[in-house]
């Protein structure tokens, strides 16, 4: 047995060995045991003991203690040892101790007395290595101080989750004595938190080995409404060296003002984001209605469970605001509103579209009249009726618990355009000050944004009601021809431009046409080609051919100033001669299309564009078949970024080519095929239909100049408005031929024609050689003449004279009886 004994302790891995539990503080501090006699003789030496001095225990058997001592005692030290020891039970110390190998090393040592049953007295010795002790020592006040000393709570549970030791911080966060902690679990200690979450987190630690960090926890809700406390908790497995496990480590921080601050953080990230997405859709549109619809669209849900925009009615209509609008009664429409429970009673309450009149001294009447935002908390059920002013929708806001509400001003320029209500109900924190602040942010920024479109409506209107006061609406119906036009705005924002068309009816029933681009777009644009319309018309009513009026036209353009420059395009149609006389300013060059033929472009005679100054125009003519199609048009038709104007001319030949068909559809197919590029530039298209009089309402003659002609010219008219069937013209008519052939004779150069058109009034002209335009004088009573044109000018309804090949035409209009 004593062999097997030895056997056991000489090797450290046989069974004895193992039986000792691993990781256990043996095996961090390992001790050596060995015994002496009373001589101090070694009488027993362990497998520890030999590992830790290196003697082998046949060899030190036997040896006295002290001569393993450095330095080895001497007899006074020795005697003192003795007589130290001689009365005590135990004793301890520590010595620097001479290993097998030489070496030196120090030990703390314990040793105790011990007899047998013979009276023999023998001491038990256990040593350590020095350095192996101060290490725990270190680990152990290590632990003191992080565990005792530490401001954080910190608690050690066993592997049935209970307390096993609590540092004074965690005593105190609990507010239990640590103590009263021991043997008892997290509820029994902290009934009032949330100990079943708790409780799952510390078992799936304690079988996972993970740890959990920062795991917030929530403490009891106070009674006096403050907020609650806010812990973070952080829990790992403790194990021993050998792997045991132990149980689990929490520690706990009181991290509430952090918590709420972080909160405040993400908060105003939340309302900046909301400012951003608010912002951005907000500016997308410039309609009134649709901006409010978005405006209530980017806070419910996220921020309010509902939302309503209200504005002034004047506001809805596109009107100036009246004095007195914020006065004792307001008057309002709900423009946009938003529920996030849509259903009875929100619609009762926000009822989109509605007319609202607030009085003076409720809250939406003060947010109008002052521009002040409101906030109302804790709204009890006594206040739906005094803050809403409507005992229906009163109701329908206790019915969806509304218990904090927001009313803020929309202002832009210092003036209030309306009023935002925002609303949370149940289930929703109230509102606070910087939820107020948020709700005037957006009110002020939809205020802008609706005030822009305000303005822009009101400026698009304007110019949109200059372009039409500058083009045509209506154009003459004249006989021998039939036009179609279309104008496209180069900008999508104002919708005016620089381009024109015109219609003018000329004398001897000719018809002018007129196309122009002043270059630039706008309402600048506008307003230069307003007046160059004006100037054409002015200049084509003097009867001035065509190249005349484009040299006007330059010299009113250079007078603009400002480095004003146009494009234009002058074409004089005569449905009787089938001719057409025309000039251009820097124009596209006309199309002709006849009847079933093919489309050709009209080689423009030289001329510049006007602004320049001082160059002349020349002047073309071109003949025509009797329905023919003559398509004048801007660059804009037919010029891209991409596209030639080569290209874009040959496409509108394209389009035009054809069977002859309405003019509308015409003119919008020429849009639909040649032009590519909306917004590039303005576009003016006119389209026109040219047809030669009827045979039957045109009557011509040559007469010769001499006396006999004024009775030949009195009959020839009375017979030809007799074939018309225009009797009760025939007096009026042979008077004031006679007196225009008379003056013929006298002032002018023959011969004479005379010609007369049944249109759309009767026309009369009379023609010569004479180069001189007539003018009405004032007359004695003693001349004998020149109350001619006093007769005409009475009696016609229109009259008038011109240059014409190598003489003058004289003419005049006598509306046809109905």
């Amino acid at each position: 047995m004593e062999q097997q004994r030895r056997e056991a302790d000489r090797n450290p891995g046989d069974a004895a060995r193992r039986s000792s539990a691993p990781g256990s503080l043996f095996d961090l501090v390992p001790s050596a045991t060995w015994v002496l006699d009373a001589d101090g003789r070694i009488v027993m030496w362990s497998a520890a003991a030999e590992q830790l001095f290196g003697y082998r225990r046949e060899d030190i058997l036997g040896a006295h203690a002290v001569d393993l001592v450095h330095p080895p005692f001497t007899a006074a030290q020795e005697a003192a040892t003795q007589q130290a020891v001689a009365d005590a039970d135990v004793f301890a110390g520590s010595y620097t101790m001479r290993r097998g190998d030489g070496t030196m090393c120090t030990v703390e040592s314990r040793a105790a007395f011990a007899e047998d049953l013979a009276g023999n007295r023998f001491v038990l010795i256990t040593s350590m290595d020095s350095t192996v002790v101060r290490k725990v020592e270190a680990d152990l006040a290590i632990r003191e101080a992080l565990f005792d000393q530490s401001p954080i709570g910190v608690g050690i549970f066993d592997a049935d989750l209970r307390y096993v030791a609590v540092n004074d911080a965690l005593a105190a966060i609990n507010r239990t004595p640590a103590e009263e902690h021991i043997g008892r679990r997290l509820e029994e200690v902290r009934p009032g938190m949330d100990t079943e979450r708790v409780r799952t987190i510390q078992q799936r630690v304690l079988e996972t080995g993970e740890p959990v960090v920062d795991s917030r926890i929530f403490g009891p809700i106070p009674t006096d409404g403050s907020p609650r406390t806010v812990w973070s908790m952080s829990y790992n497995r403790l194990e021993a060296p050998g792997g045991r496990i132990l149980g689990i480590s929490c520690s706990l921080i009181d991290v509430t003002e952090r918590h709420y601050a972080m909160v405040k953080v993400d908060a105003a990230r939340k309302r900046l984001a909301l400012l951003n997405e608010a912002g951005t859709r907000l500016g997308a549109t410039l309609d009134v209605p649709r901006i409010a619809e978005e405006l209530t669209a980017s806070v419910v849900p996220g921020f309010a469970d509902l939302a309503a925009v209200d504005l002034l009615e004047a506001i809805v209509r596109g009107e100036e605001i009246p004095p007195g609008a914020h006065a004792e009664k307001a008057r309002l429409q709900r423009v946009a509103s938003r529920g996030a429970r849509p259903g009875r009673y929100t619609d009762e309450l926000l009822h989109q579209g509605s007319t609202l009149v607030y009085a003076a001294d409720s809250t939406f009447g003060r947010c109008l009249r002052t521009g002040g935002s409101y906030l109302m908390r804790n709204v009890q059920d006594d206040m739906y009726d005094e803050l809403i002013h409507d005992p229906g929708r009163a109701e329908a806001a206790r019915a969806l618990g509304l218990h904090t509400m927001i009313v803020v001003p929309l202002s832009a320029r210092g003036v209030v355009l309306g009023t935002m209500l925002l609303g949370r109900g149940e289930g929703r924190p109230a509102f606070d000050p910087d939820d107020l602040t948020l709700a005037t942010e957006l009110g002020a920024r939809a205020a802008v944004s609706v005030d822009n479109a305000r303005l822009y409506h009101r400026q698009r209107e304007t110019a949109v009601m200059l372009q039409r006061s500058l083009l045509p609406q209506n154009l003459p119906e004249l006989p021998g021809i039939s036009v179609a036009h279309r104008y496209l705005p180069g900008s999508s924002v104002t919708e005016v431009g620089g381009d024109w068309y015109d219609v003018i009816p000329l004398s001897g029933g000719r018809i002018g046409l007129v196309v122009g681009d002043v270059m630039g777009h706008g309402v600048h644009a506008a307003a230069v080609m307003g007046q160059l319309r004006t100037a054409v018309r002015t200049l084509a009513g003097l009867e001035l051919p065509p190249a005349e009026v484009l040299g006007h036209l330059d010299d009113i353009v250079v007078g603009l100033g400002e480095l004003h420059y146009a494009t234009c395009v002058y074409v004089v149609y005569d449905p009787v001669a089938r001719t057409c006389e025309f000039a251009s300013a820097g124009h596209m060059p006309p199309v002709l299309a006849p009847a079933g033929g093919r489309p050709r472009v009209i080689d423009n005679p030289p001329g510049t564009v006007l602004g320049v100054g001082g160059l002349g125009f020349e002047q073309g003519d071109f003949t025509v078949e009797s329905g023919s199609t003559l398509v004048l048009y801007t660059d804009g038709l037919v010029e891209t970024r991409d596209r030639s104007l080569d290209v874009g001319i040959d496409l509108l030949c394209d389009a035009v080519a054809g069977p002859p068909g309405p003019l509308g559809h015409l003119a919008d197919k020429i849009l639909a095929d040649v032009h590519e590029e909306p917004g590039f530039d303005d576009v003016a298209l006119l389209v026109a239909r040219l047809d030669a009089l009827a045979e039957d309402s045109v009557a011509s003659w040559w007469l010769p100049a001499e006396p006999a002609v004024v009775s030949r010219a009195r009959e020839l008219s009375r017979k030809t408005l007799t074939e018309w069937g225009l009797d009760a013209l025939v007096d009026i008519t042979e008077l004031l031929v006679s007196e225009l052939v008379t003056n013929a004779l006298r002032y002018g150069a023959g011969p004479i024609r005379l010609r007369m058109l049944r249109g759309r009034a009767l026309l009369c002209e009379v023609a010569d050689a004479g180069t001189t335009l007539p003018r009405m004088r004032e007359t004695e009573d003693t001349d004998e003449g020149g109350r001619g044109l006093q007769l005409v000018n009475q009696l016609a309804e229109r009259w008038g004279s011109r240059k014409s090949g190598h003489g003058k035409t004289v003419w005049f209009e006598l509306p046809l009886p109905e």
